[in-house]
């Protein structure tokens, strides 16, 4: 690749940053309505479901992780739509259709050519969710069905950057320039889809934990800890041999030797239902 074409590119993105140009396709109104009515003061059970069952696909999901091993532990089928909602709570509903509209975006037939890429985003947004719902878990501080969100929203920046990428061949095939803006721009992109997309402050820091984390193990825990956490414990591969006690997350956390291994437990197993379902 040219440094022409690399600079190009990354002066592309940053004129787009600093001018609020950041935009992806907007979610679907089912998942802006759900979220809405979460962060009112008065969610409705029977507003909630009139506004799922407008989207068959969605109802379909409900359905599946309604009835998974995960949240049917004791093997009692769920037939109708106000009783998978019902067992799964108004935020996992909410997670479900977002978890839904991103794979559709990451999945777009717009942009096949760039489709090994995207795949890997998505499958590495699947594990990081996953694993900020396990760890999040250890704590009573934060949510754990927003902590999954977080994880999910978490490079979606990526996303972004390669669909920019598609004007620059010679960048998305190479492998080691695409990895490189990744490391860049990544962060701060996210940061500002997730601002567009309307969710609170505290969630869209958690995307840049570079700029927002407080190394402080005696700080408040915040949702950009979790992030910090689970892409620690997602991208080592010697998870067994890491040094816990040394990163303050992990401390505020109680992210530790003894507690480990029921982390990775539960990540595995909200992992699992999140590829069977989603399948």
């Amino acid at each position: 690749m040219s440094k022409e074409d690399q600079f190009r590119f990354v002066s592309l993105l940053a004129l787009e940053l600093e001018n609020g140009d950041i935009m992806l396709p907007s979610l679907p109104d089912v998942v802006m309505k759900i979220r809405r009515m979460l962060e009112s003061d008065d969610a409705d059970f029977e507003k909630i479901s009139q506004a799922v069952s407008v989207d068959a696909a969605l109802v379909s999901k409900l359905f599946v992780f309604a009835n998974s091993a995960y949240y049917n532990r004791a093997n009692v089928e769920i037939e109708t739509l106000d009783g998978a909602i019902g067992r799964l709570g108004f935020e996992v509903v909410r997670n479900t259709a977002m978890s839904l509209a991103m794979k559709q975006l990451y999945a777009s037939e717009k942009h096949s050519h760039a489709a090994k890429h995207l795949r890997a985003i998505w499958a590495r947004g699947m594990k990081l969710s996953s694993m900020a719902f396990a760890v999040s878990r250890r704590s009573t501080a934060v949510n754990d069905e927003t902590a999954f969100l977080c994880g999910l929203m978490h490079e979606v920046g990526k996303l972004y950057i390669v669909t920019k990428a598609e004007e620059f061949p010679e960048i998305l095939g190479n492998a080691q320039s695409l990895e490189a803006m990744f490391e860049e721009w990544n962060a701060q992109i996210s940061k500002s889809i997730i601002e567009a997309w309307g969710f609170t402050q505290e969630m869209a820091e958690s995307a840049d934990p570079g700029q927002y984390l407080d190394e402080d193990p005696e700080s408040p825990i915040k949702l950009v800890d979790v992030v910090q956490v689970a892409k620690l414990l997602v991208d080592d591969a010697d998870v067994e041999g890491l040094e816990l006690d040394s990163v303050p997350a992990c401390v505020k956390l109680g992210i530790n030797k003894e507690t480990l291994p029921k982390v990775l437990g539960d990540y595995r197993e909200k992992l699992t239902s999140m590829q069977q379902s989603l399948t």
